[in-house]
C-alpha cells in the first residue's frame, strides 16, 4: 500500500484504505474514511469521515468529500457520505455528509460522472449512471434517478427531485421536480419535450419511443383536457407500459408536492 500513496499524503491511522489504493501528493483522508480497491486519488484530494467510497473511482484534484453540511441546523451529528462504484468525479467537487434531520447519509451511486465544480449537498442521492455537468449545484435533499444528465450550470433547489433519463438544459434553474424521459430548460425550467436521445441511447424501440411521445403529448400539449383527465385515461388502457405509468405517477405526486416538489412532504422540520 506504502508503494501507491505519495510520501507527501496524510493518511489518519483510523482510515481504512484497500491495498490497491493510489493516493496523489497532498492528499488528505480523514477519519473514519473507508476507500474500498482499485480507487485512485489525484493530488490535492481530501475526503473527510465518516465516509465510504467504494471500488475503482476516480477521484481528480481539489475535490472535496465528505466535509460537514452546510446546513445552520447540523451541530456535529455522526452523519455520513457513501460513495459507490466506478465513479469520476472531477477537479473542484464538492460532496458533503447528511445532517441527523435528513436520514444522515449523502449518497452517490455507481458509474457517474460528476464534473469540475460541481457541489452536491447535504442528503442528497444521485442514483447510478448521473452525468452532472461542470459548476452544476445541488441544495440539499435532492434525488438525481438513474441516468438522468444535468448541464452545465444548473442550480436545483432542496428537496428536488429529477426524474430517470431526464435531461436538464444548461443553466437552467430548477425549482420543481422533472419528470422522467423529458427535457426541460429555462429559468424557471420547464418540460419541453421527450429525451429521445436518452432513449435511443438506452436501445428503446421506435415503438416505445413514439407510446410515450403520445402519452407526453396527452398530458403536456392538449389545452382542452385537464391534466388529471389526461392521466386518468392514460391509465385506463391496460396495456400500458409502467414507463407511461411512472410518468403519470411523477407529475401527480409533483402536483400534491409543496411548490412542485414531492420530497418537501418528507420534512419533519417544518
Amino acid at each position: 500500500m506504502k508503494d501507491l500513496i505519495h510520501p507527501t499524503a496524510v493518511i489518519h491511522p483510523r482510515a481504512e484504505l484497500d491495498s490497491s489504493v493510489e493516493v496523489g501528493p497532498y492528499s488528505v483522508v480523514g477519519e473514519g474514511v473507508k476507500i474500498g480497491a482499485g480507487t485512485s486519488l489525484h493530488n490535492h484530494v481530501t475526503i473527510q469521515g465518516p465516509a465510504t467510497i467504494g471500488e475503482h473511482n476516480t477521484v481528480y484534484p481539489y475535490a472535496v468529500l465528505g466535509a460537514e453540511p452546510q446546513d445552520l441546523k447540523y451541530q456535529g451529528y455522526d452523519t455520513e457520505l457513501v460513495v459507490g462504484h466506478r465513479n469520476r468525479i472531477r477537479e473542484h467537487a464538492t460532496i458533503h455528509r447528511g445532517t441527523e434531520l435528513g436520514g444522515g447519509r449523502t449518497v452517490i451511486g455507481d458509474d457517474c460522472l460528476i464534473m469540475v465544480g460541481v457541489h452536491i449537498a447535504h442528503d442528497c442521492v444521485i442514483e447510478d449512471e448521473v452525468v452532472i455537468a461542470n459548476n452544476c449545484m445541488l441544495g440539499g435533499h435532492c434525488l438525481v434517478e438513474m441516468g438522468a444528465g444535468l448541464g452545465g450550470g444548473v442550480g436545483v433547489h432542496h428537496f428536488t427531485t429529477i426524474g430517470t433519463l431526464a435531461f436538464v438544459g444548461g443553466m437552467a434553474r430548477v425549482s420543481k421536480d422533472v419528470p422522467p424521459y423529458v427535457v426541460v430548460e429555462g429559468a424557471p425550467a420547464e418540460v419541453r419535450k421527450i429525451n429521445t436521445t436518452a432513449l435511443m441511447r438506452r436501445k428503446w424501440t421506435p415503438e416505445q419511443i413514439e407510446r410515450l411521445r403520445t402519452a407526453f403529448k396527452a398530458i403536456y400539449r392538449d389545452p382542452e383536457t385537464p391534466v388529471q383527465h389526461a392521466i386518468d385515461t392514460l391509465r385506463a388502457d391496460r396495456t400500458q407500459p409502467d414507463t407511461i405509468l411512472r410518468l403519470c405517477d411523477c407529475i401527480e405526486r409533483i402536483q400534491s408536492g409543496v411548490h412542485g416538489r414531492s420530497r418537501e412532504n418528507l420534512r419533519d422540520d417544518r
